[in-house]
C-alpha cells in the first residue's frame, strides 16, 4: 500500500456499521473495510493466467488488450433502461484484490470538444476516434507505470477501473445520499442459507457478508404469527401472514439481521438473542453461534456495495501504489477526475502519477494550457449530480478551504425586525492552485522526457511560461533548471551510443524532477492541506 503522506484520518460515517471505535482507529477500520471490497482487473494478459484458467477463448481480456469499445461513454444514469456501457466489447472481469497495491486508472468518459478538428478523418488519413486513442494510451501507460515500479512487484499488475471495479447501482436510488438500506426482508434460515455464501475457513475473519445476485432473489412464504396469553401459552387459531419480496439484482452486503418470533418460537426467546453485528462476523457464523434452526425466521436488511465503495472512495484511492491519469484536455473539467487527481497527489504524491496523454497532446498543447488556467472545482461537471456533495465535502475536509458567510439578501418576517440572510460559501482556491501546480509539474516532466534535445529548440512545451504566467514563482525557477540540450551534448561529444545517451538523459531528467521540482510541489502541498 502506498503511504498516505498527509497523515490524516479519513472522515467516515461508521456509526451504523461498526461498534464504537476510538478516533485514532478509524483510518485502520476504513483500510480493513476497503481491502475486503476492492476489486481490480488484470492489466496484462499472461501465459500463467491462461494456463491456470479456462481455455484461452473463454478468458476475459486484460485491460491493455481490450477493444476500443470499452471506452464508449456510459448511458445517462437516470435512464430507465440503460444499455450496456461497453456495447459489444467484452470488458475485463474484476476480482477481489485484498492485497491492494495496484494501479488506479483515472479517466474522463466524454470526448473533449474539438477532437474531430485535430484527430478526425482527413484526405491523408482515416483519423483516430477518441475511444481508440484512449485504449492505445491506456495500454502504453500501464506498461510505463509498471516500468517505473509503481504496482506491487511481487504479483501481476492489477488495476482499479470504474466500469469494472465499481458495481452498478442496484436501483436508481442507490446512492449514499439517497437510499443506503434495502429491506427489511423476512424468511426462514433454510432459505437464507440458499443464497448467502459460506466463507472458506481461511476467510472467516472477513467482516463483510457479501452477496452477488446477478438476477436478484425472490421469496414467497407463509409466516405463522403465534399469539400467547398472559401465562405465555399459545392460543389456538393464531393468524398467518403471507410474506413476499424481491431483492434487486447486483452486489449487496448484509447490513443487519435479527431473529424474529414465528410459529413455535416465542418473542421472549428471540429477544434474548443478540442481533447480527456487521463488520464483526460473518452472517453464517452468527447463525451458528446462536444455534438458529433451519425453520427459525430472521429479518435482515441489505446495503449496496456501490454506495459503500463511494463512501470509502478516499481510502480506496490511497490504497493504490500508482495512478494512471488518462488526461485529454477536458480532464479537469470533470469533478471526479479532478477530485481523484487532487486527493491522490495530496495523499500519495505527484511522483506516483503516470500520465496517459501522449497522443492527445499533438497539436493541442494550447488547449491543455487553457484547461489548467481555468481549473474550477465548482464549475467542474458531474454525470450524477448526487456525487457532487460527496466530492465537495471530501475536498473541504482535506484541503485548507476558507469558509465565507456571504450575504445574499434580507428578510423581514411579519412583526419582526429585518435580519440578514447569509449563505455558506466554500472557497476552493487552495484545491485549484494545488491542482494547477501539480499538473504543470507532471506535464513538464513528461515534456522533458520526450524533448528533442536539439540546440535552440524550446522543448519545455510552454509549461515553464505557464508557471510564470500563473504566478508560481518557485515552480517556475525549478522548471527552468531543465536543460535537455545542455545535458545531452556532452554525451554526444563523447561518442556515446544513442541508446546510452537516452538512458543517461532519462536519469538526468528524473534527478532534476526529484531534486528541484518535487520539493517545490511538496511545499505547495503543505500549504494546500488543512492543518492537522
Amino acid at each position: 500500500m502506498q503511504k498516505d503522506v498527509t497523515k490524516k484520518h479519513v472522515r467516515l460515517d461508521v456509526s451504523s456499521k461498526v461498534e464504537s471505535e476510538p478516533a485514532d482507529d478509524l483510518a485502520d477500520v476504513a483500510i480493513r473495510r476497503c481491502r475486503e471490497l476492492i476489486r481490480t482487473v488484470r492489466a496484462f494478459a499472461s501465459e500463467e493466467n491462461v494456463d491456470e484458467g479456462p481455455p484461452a477463448e473463454n478468458v476475459r481480456p486484460s485491460l491493455a488488450d481490450a477493444g476500443e469499445g470499452l471506452w464508449l461513454p456510459p448511458p445517462d444514469p437516470n435512464a430507465e433502461t440503460p444499455d450496456d456501457i461497453v456495447g459489444a466489447t467484452e470488458k475485463p472481469e474484476a476480482a477481489a484484490d485484498p492485497e491492494a497495491g495496484g494501479l488506479f486508472l483515472s479517466h474522463v468518459w466524454d470526448e473533449p470538444e474539438g477532437w474531430a478538428e485535430h484527430f478526425g478523418p482527413t484526405e491523408e488519413s482515416e483519423g483516430l476516434s477518441y475511444a481508440a486513442a484512449k485504449q492505445a494510451q491506456v495500454a502504453s501507460s500501464l506498461r510505463e507505470a509498471e516500468r517505473r515500479q509503481f504496482p506491487r512487484p511481487w504479483a501481476p499488475t492489477r488495476v482499479w477501473v470504474d466500469f469494472a471495479s465499481l458495481p452498478e447501482p442496484v436501483t436508481q436510488a442507490d446512492h449514499p445520499l439517497e437510499q443506503t438500506v434495502f429491506g427489511p426482508y423476512r424468511l426462514p434460515i433454510r432459505e437464507l442459507k440458499s443464497f448467502v455464501p459460506r466463507q472458506p475457513h481461511a476467510q472467516e475473519q472477513v467482516a463483510y457478508t457479501l452477496l452477488h445476485l446477478p438476477e436478484g432473489h425472490s421469496f414467497e412464504g407463509v409466516m405463522k404469527k403465534t399469539e400467547y396469553d398472559d401465562q405465555r401459552r399459545p392460543l389456538q387459531n393464531s393468524p398467518t401472514e403471507e410474506v413476499s419480496w424481491s431483492i434487486p439484482a447486483g452486489w449487496h452486503f448484509i447490513r443487519s439481521c435479527r431473529a424474529i418470533p414465528e410459529g413455535p418460537i416465542p418473542p421472549w426467546e428471540t429477544e434474548q438473542k443478540p442481533e447480527y453485528r456487521p463488520l464483526t462476523e460473518q452472517l453464517r457464523t452468527w447463525c451458528t453461534r446462536l444455534a438458529l434452526r433451519n425453520e427459525a425466521w430472521v429479518e435482515f436488511t441489505l446495503g449496496s456495495l456501490r454506495s459503500e465503495c463511494l463512501l470509502l472512495a478516499d481510502t480506496m484511492l490511497t490504497l493504490h501504489c500508482g495512478m494512471v491519469a488518462v488526461a485529454p484536455w477536458n480532464y479537469f473539467d470533470r469533478l471526479w477526475p479532478l477530485w481523484e487527481w487532487a486527493v491522490y497527489c495530496a495523499r500519495c504524491g505527484p511522483h506516483r502519477i503516470q500520465l496517459a496523454c501522449d497522443s492527445f497532446t499533438q497539436g493541442t498543447l494550447e488547449k491543455y494550457h487553457q484547461a489548467i488556467r481555468k481549473v474550477s472545482v465548482l464549475n467542474a461537471g458531474c454525470r450524477d449530480e448526487r456525487d457532487r456533495t460527496l466530492l465537495l465535502d471530501a475536498l473541504e475536509a482535506l484541503f485548507n478551504c476558507k469558509i465565507i458567510d456571504e450575504t445574499v439578501g434580507y428578510e423581514r418576517p411579519a412583526g419582526e425586525c429585518t435580519h440578514v440572510v447569509k449563505k455558506r460559501v466554500v472557497d476552493f482556491s487552495a484545491v485549484e492552485r494545488f491542482v494547477q501546480i501539480t499538473a504543470i509539474a507532471i506535464f513538464a516532466r513528461e515534456a522533458a522526457l520526450v524533448a528533442s534535445r536539439e540546440h535552440g529548440v524550446k522543448d519545455e512545451a510552454g509549461w515553464v511560461l505557464l508557471a510564470k504566467e500563473l504566478g508560481f514563482t518557485n515552480l517556475h525557477k525549478a522548471l527552468k533548471l531543465c536543460k535537455p540540450w545542455f545535458w545531452t551534448e556532452p554525451l554526444r561529444n563523447e561518442g556515446s551510443e544513442e541508446e546510452q545517451i537516452d538512458l543517461e538523459y532519462r536519469t538526468l531528467v528524473e534527478q532534476w524532477w526529484e531534486d528541484h521540482v518535487l520539493p517545490e510541489v511538496e511545499l505547495e502541498r503543505q500549504l494546500a492541506l488543512k492543518p492537522i
